[in-house]
């Protein structure tokens, strides 16, 4: 699961919360149904469900069985009963949870002056979620939803909540994947919690398979990413503020809550890899979770490490700030890490760091590194 990066500072009472600024792109989508005015105090639950369900994607039927093929992963009874009904042959599920807390994983309004919308934690509770599917080798097929929302969250940002979850799915290619079911209750803080039920590929590939003399290879963007945003949103410094933000700043800062994990990759490189895991912690933290499964010792590569630090500093710029320090430490990336046999190609969409020896931890060339300094949700 993909913990938070920091104990953020509480929000501030009355700040209002926006929709879609417009600080942050969104990518472009089907046509919606426009923002309902209002806020939840003015809501019936049924209303915020029919404002949720115009927007959330709808997961895939499964496919009929015939007499030549047993019938695919989907939904047989979707939302509208006490509960979803989905079929996975051969008996195996994959599933993930993970939550969005205000005031622990996210600010209704930053230090910086941006303002998170309903649409930002659409996108990043979804991604997070089928990250964790596509870590082990599955597709994601059906979802759970859970939102705790205060009297004061509007109607609008519930909506955007839901076309989040949809733009997610569109993005990053996970065809099929939708809403089956969920939960509203009231709370004094916004909290989005997803439950994602997925279909296994024909290789499931855990932690604990690394072997000495493997490869360390990873895939995805650059690592990172989040953490540099993170910086970015947590400024207080006058040429951080949101109302002088150009391009640059508008890019960096949607890493925070547009993470893109490599979800075309995944499934087909478990048929090689001999680990694998989702990278949410920081890539320091998450190695010594391969290396303690594994009973090995991961050596990074100074040489490789120090090109992903070129990387970042390329894309993010004056953000990078120190880029090897966010490469190795920082978290919410959900890129994939994992181990491959020493000979032969990489799979495809993955780069190489380090190689897999006898021994424990995690090595920087011949320097051992502290796993702690790695994200912890309750340090």
């Amino acid at each position: 699961m993909a913990p938070v990066l920091f104990q953020a500072r509480r929000w501030l009472p009355g700040t209002a919360l926006a929709w879609d600024d417009g600080c942050v792109s969104t990518p472009d989508s089907p046509e919606q149904p426009p923002a309902p005015a209002g806020t939840v105090a003015e809501a019936s639950e049924s209303r915020i469900i029919e404002i949720l369900l115009a927007s959330y994607p709808q997961a895939a039927p499964a496919a009929a069985e015939t007499h030549a093929h047993a019938a695919g992963s989907g939904v047989l009874l979707g939302m509208g009963d006490d509960a979803a009904l989905l079929r996975f042959p051969g008996g195996r599920v994959l599933t993930t949870v993970d939550s969005l807390v205000e005031g622990q994983d996210f600010l209704r309004e930053w230090p910086c002056g941006y303002r998170t919308t309903g649409r930002d934690v659409g996108f990043k509770s979804t991604a997070q979620n089928v990250s964790d599917i596509n870590a082990m080798g599955g597709r994601s097929v059906g979802a759970l939803v859970a939102l705790s929302l205060p009297r004061d969250v509007e109607l609008a940002w519930v909506q955007g909540y839901a076309q989040g979850v949809s733009d997610a799915a569109r993005v990053l290619g996970a065809d099929g994947f939708g809403i089956v079911g969920g939960d509203l209750s009231l709370a004094g803080e916004v909290t989005a919690t997803m439950t994602v039920l997925g279909s296994p590929g024909e290789a499931v590939v855990t932690r604990s398979g690394a072997k000495a003399g493997d490869r360390i290879v990873v895939a995805g963007h650059h690592l990172g990413r989040a953490d540099a945003a993170l910086s970015l949103l947590n400024s207080t410094e006058p040429q951080d503020r949101v109302e002088t933000w150009g391009d640059l700043e508008r890019r960096v800062a949607e890493a925070m809550f547009r993470p893109l994990p490599p979800l075309s990759v995944g499934p087909e490189a478990c048929r090689v890899l001999t680990s694998l895991m989702d990278v949410s912690d920081g890539l320091l933290r998450d190695a010594s979770r391969i290396a303690a499964a594994s009973g090995v010792a991961l050596r990074l590569d100074p040489a490789a490490i120090d090109e992903e630090g070129a990387r970042l500093s390329g894309w993010a710029g004056r953000h990078a700030g120190d880029a090897v320090r966010r490469v190795l430490l920082g978290g919410e990336d959900h890129l994939l890490l994992g181990t491959c046999p020493p000979h032969g190609p990489l799979p495809d969409g993955f780069r190489e760091l380090g190689t897999v020896t006898d021994g424990q931890g995690v090595w920087l060339g011949e320097r051992s590194l502290d796993a702690a300094r790695g994200f912890d949700h309750f340090s």
